[in-house]
């Protein structure tokens, strides 16, 4: 039977660095994935209306691009 010649140390040990913390992680993750959904969202109808306030003008160049193809009379190779 083997015993310890020298009584053990109490050695600090390091936290580990793989423990996280998931309730706190999932509530970031929620929370990002919820502005950045929102924030699509505003780009989206931002865009449009946009256009929609350009669209009386004869020329929208942000909402009809036209390729040159589509032209009438030419572009066809």
């Amino acid at each position: 039977m083997a015993t310890p010649t020298q009584a053990p140390t109490n050695v600090p040990q390091e936290p580990d660095p793989f423990y996280y913390d998931y309730d706190t992680v999932q509530t970031v993750g929620m929370t990002l994935a919820t502005i950045m959904f929102l924030l699509g969202i505003l780009i989206i109808i931002s865009k449009k209306v946009k256009c929609r306030k350009e669209d009386s003008s004869p020329t929208c160049k942000s909402c009809k691009s036209e390729l040159p193809s589509s032209a009438p009379g030419g572009g066809g190779v």
